[in-house]
């Protein structure tokens, strides 16, 4: 068998998910994927923390400490979205709510590029397991007679009833040296909703108008079997005559993460969190006016927040509205003053 009769069995025998099976995903923060898209280019982690270019290090350091030095010096991609440590780390995870008390395991704002698996698979020096490689890793492979030995089921598993024998399966990996072009083999870019994908628009926008340009028509949402949508995140951002208006991801839908991981780390009672939106007017040329507001909300209960009394600065254009928790930037849009329609 070959790459392509490999993958089309899986789609339609090995998982419960008959699209997954045809790309390679690639998981990372919105402001490392603006400077992904900005280069055209993905690095490894040793190259990217060299050359300064991640922005967001999402990953837990203890895990990362333990990871083979062949694995952090490639690019690296699952072979599905949902994986444990998906779970762990997406969306904004209150600071007492994180994997092992591990700061860094947090993606406020989770991206994911799907690359054309076969495509990559053929790549020269293109590795694969069908386990994980963070911490001391699973036994690499390559060629397709070695693909066809996976264990496609338990890869591509989603059943909660068997996590414990599939966990590490779930994290199998397919691993790129060194740095690749996405322009090679990427298909897609899913964000987790419409004010994310216009949040990442208009962050790429703002720092390269060719590659806003270039890959605008595959930004797209993910509807369905891609997020976790298990932490704290942003739905939507109004703004009105002189009010902002803010919305959280429904408490209900992260109230079964946050009360186990209260029990597993210990904690009674959560912290309030740091909420600050940022405002800047603009005009045709020029930036006018700049302003923050500062409040702190409950993690587990806060609905959304409404900020009143907004200024109306003079010959002002448009509003750019940025949110951020903790200081990580979960909202990025803008506003024409005259209609207050979105700009995307």
């Amino acid at each position: 068998m070959n790459y392509t009769e490999i993958i089309r069995d899986n789609c339609f025998n090995h998982s419960p998910v008959t699209w997954w099976p045809r790309y390679a995903f690639h998981y990372t923060d919105i402001t490392n994927a603006v400077s992904i898209l900005n280069t055209s280019m993905l690095f490894s982690r040793a190259k990217a923390e060299a050359m300064g270019v991640m922005r967001n290090d999402n990953a837990s350091r203890q895990v990362i400490d333990m990871t083979k030095t062949e694995a952090i010096s490639c690019v690296r991609f699952y072979f599905r979205p949902l994986t444990p440590t998906q779970y762990y780390n997406e969306g904004f995870k209150h600071p007492q709510l994180r994997y092992c008390d591990d700061q860094n395991a947090n993606t406020p704002v989770p991206i994911f590029f799907l690359f054309d698996l076969e495509k990559l698979l053929s790549k020269p020096g293109v590795k694969f397991s069908d386990q994980k490689q963070a911490g001391n890793g699973s036994t690499l492979k390559s060629g397709v007679d070695s693909f066809a030995t996976l264990n496609f089921d338990n890869v591509y598993s989603n059943n909660l009833e068997n996590i414990v024998d599939t966990k590490s399966f779930r994290h199998a990996e397919i691993l790129h040296p060194n740095s690749m072009c996405i322009d090679d083999c990427l298909e897609t870019i899913l964000c987790r909703n419409s004010i994310e994908r216009i949040s990442l628009l208009n962050m790429l926008k703002g720092i390269n108008s060719f590659a806003f340009q270039k890959y605008q028509g595959i930004i797209k949402v993910g509807k369905r079997d891609v997020f976790e949508k298990n932490g704290l995140f942003v739905t939507d951002c109004t703004y009105g005559g002189n009010t902002v208006g803010i919305t959280f991801s429904d408490p209900y839908a992260r109230k079964n993460y946050t009360a186990s991981m209260k029990r597993k780390n210990g904690v009674d009672e959560l912290n309030l969190i740091t909420v600050k939106l940022v405002l800047d007017w603009f005009n045709s040329r020029n930036h006018l006016y700049h302003t923050e507001l500062e409040t702190m909300i409950d993690y587990e209960k806060t609905p959304g927040l409404v900020y009143r009394s907004v200024p109306q600065v003079q010959n002002s254009k448009s509003l750019r509205i940025q949110l951020f928790l903790e200081e990580k930037l979960m909202c990025f849009v803008e506003y024409p003053i005259a209609d207050s329609e979105l700009i995307k």
